[in-house]
C-alpha cells in the first residue's frame, strides 16, 4: 500500500524526532564512534544538528585520519585541524593527535594546537610525534586538568617552574628522551595510578613521586631507571620489568624494591632481571615474601642453574600464587647439572597448595624443560591445568614422544589437565 504525501511527511518527522530527541550523551556517543570528518557531515542534517559535532568533548585525530589528510597536502592537513579547533565550542575533554606516520611535520603547528587544548580543559591528552625531536611544550606540563597523558616520540624536559601533575592518573611514555635538568627532576603526581615506560632513554633523570601508584611497566628502556624512587609506592599491585638491554641496576636495589611492595599481586620479570637477581649464590631463602602475589610471569633461561634455582625460590616465596607463566628463553649451558638439580626433592621441598594454572611458552621439549614440568606436576595438589605451548614445529614422531612423556608424569592433583599446543608453522 502506497503512502500519501501527508503520511510520508509524518513518517519522516517521526524518524527525525526519534534521533533528535535522544539524550545528548547518547548522541555524543554515536558521533564519537564516527571519524571526525563524518561527524562534521552531520551538521547538514538540520538546524538542530548544525553545531552538535562542534561541541563533542572528545576529538580523536588518529593515524588514519591524519594520514588521509596529509596524503592530499600538508596545507590541507594543517588547515583542516585549524578549522576543527576554531569551530569547536566548549571544553575538550579528550584530544588525540597522531602524526607519527607523517614526514617532516612542522612542530609550530603542534605547539599551537597544544596551547588551544590545554586552555580548554583537556583531561586526556595523547600526542604521537613522528621523530624523537619534538619538545613537549611547557603548557602541557602546566595544564592542571590533565588526568591522562600519553606521549610518543618526544623530548621530555619540564620547565624549571614545573611543580608536578596534580590530577594525573595515567602516564604512558613511549620512545621518550629525558633531558637532564640542573637539579634532579622530581615529578609530584599524588593521584598517579598507572605509569608506563616503553623504549625510553635517560630515565635516570626522572623521579616520579606517587603514593597511589598501582601499576608500573618498564619495557625495553635503556635501563638506567632509578628503582629506589618507587620504594615508597606501597600501593603498587602490578610490576612489569622487561628489557633486552644490559642491566645497570643493582641486585640489592631490585630486592629492596620487591621487599617494599606489601600488596604486589602481579609480577613480570624478563630473563635479564632474573639473571640480575640470581647473580652470585642464590640464597636458600629469599629476603622477602610476596604474600599477595597471585600471578607470576617470568622469562627464564631454563638451562641456567642460577635462573632456574631463583625461579623456584620466587615460587616458594609466593604462598598465594595461583597462576604461573614461564617464557623459555634458552635451554643450553649446564643442561645436565640443571636436570640433576630438578630431579632432587630438595629443589622444591614444599607443596604449592594455591597454584592452579601453569602456562609454559616457547616450549622446546628439552630434558630440563621436561624435568621442570614433572616437578610442578608433583608439587601442585590444586593444579587445574598445565598448558604447554610449543616454540616451533617438530617432526610428528618427536612431538608425539614428548606429549606421551608429559602425559605419563605423576600428578599431585587429580584434576590436573595437560593442554599441549603444537606450533602451527
Amino acid at each position: 500500500m502506497e503512502l500519501s504525501d501527508s503520511e510520508r511527511v509524518d513518517v519522516e518527522k517521526d524518524r527525525e524526532d526519534r534521533i533528535s530527541t535522544l539524550p545528548r550523551n547518547v548522541i555524543d556517543g554515536i558521533l564519537e564512534l564516527l571519524p571526525v570528518e563524518d561527524a562534521a557531515r552531520t551538521s547538514i542534517l538540520s538546524n538542530n544538528w548544525r553545531y552538535i559535532w562542534a561541541m563533542l568533548p572528545n576529538l580523536v585525530l588518529n593515524k588514519l585520519f591524519c594520514n588521509k589528510l596529509a596524503a592530499r597536502s600538508q596545507y590541507v592537513f594543517k588547515d583542516t585541524i585549524d578549522k576543527i579547533l576554531l569551530q569547536h565550542s566548549g571544553d575538550i575533554v579528550k584530544f588525540v593527535l597522531d602524526v607519527s606516520a607523517i614526514v617532516l611535520f612542522p612542530y609550530p603547528d603542534i605547539d599551537r594546537w597544544m596551547i588551544y587544548v590545554t586552555r580548554n580543559g583537556v583531561k586526556e591528552l595523547t600526542l604521537k610525534s613522528n621523530y624523537t625531536t619534538y619538545n613537549v611544550p611547557s603548557y602541557v606540563f602546566n595544564c592542571p586538568t590533565l588526568t591522562h597523558l600519553e606521549l610518543l616520540n618526544c623530548v621530555f624536559k619540564p620547565p624549571i617552574s614545573f611543580l608536578g601533575f596534580p590530577n594525573l592518573v595515567t602516564l604512558r611514555l613511549e620512545k621518550i628522551t629525558f633531558v637532564p635538568t640542573p637539579e634532579f627532576c622530581v615529578i609530584n603526581a599524588p593521584l598517579l595510578v598507572n605509569l608506563t615506560f616503553m623504549y625510553c632513554n635517560s630515565t635516570k633523570y626522572l623521579n616520579i613521586v606517587s603514593s597511589r601508584l598501582n601499576s608500573l611497566v618498564v619495557r625495553e628502556s635503556h635501563y638506567d631507571i632509578e628503582l629506589s624512587c618507587f620504594m615508597n609506592c606501597k600501593n603498587l599491585a602490578a610490576l612489569y620489568l622487561a628489557t633486552n638491554n644490559p642491566i645497570s641496576a643493582e641486585r640489592s636495589k631490585l630486592e629492596k624494591l620487591l621487599l617494599s611492595l606489601p600488596i604486589l599481586q602481579v609480577l613480570t620479570l624478563c630473563s635479564f632481571f632474573l639473571e640480575l637477581l640470581s647473580a652470585g649464590a642464590v640464597p636458600q631463602e629469599l629476603p622477602f615474601t610476596l604474600n599477595c602475589l597471585w600471578n607470576l610471569i617470568l622469562g627464564v633461561n631454563i638451562g641456567q642453574m642460577g635462573q632456574i634455582s631463583y625461579t623456584l625460590e620466587l615460587i616458594k616465596s609466593s604462598p598465594n600464587l595461583s597462576k604461573l607463566e614461564i617464557w623459555v628463553n634458552a635451554t643450553s649451558v649446564t643442561v645436565e647439572a640443571v636436570s640433576e638439580y630438578l630431579d632432587t626433592a630438595d629443589c622444591l621441598n614444599q607443596p604449592l597448595n594455591k597454584l592452579k594454572y601453569v602456562v609454559i611458552h616457547l616450549f622446546k621439549g628439552s630434558k630440563t624443560e621436561l624435568f621442570f614440568v614433572k616437578l610442578l606436576f608433583a608439587r601442585c595438589p590444586s593444579l587445574k591445568s598445565m598448558s604447554i605451548k610449543q616454540a616451533k614445529a617438530s617432526g610428528s614422531k618427536e612431538e608425539r614422544n614428548i606429549v606421551i612423556e608429559l602425559a605419563r608424569f605423576p600428578r599431585a592433583s587429580p584434576e590436573a589437565e595437560l593442554l599441549y599446543f603444537p606450533c602451527s608453522d
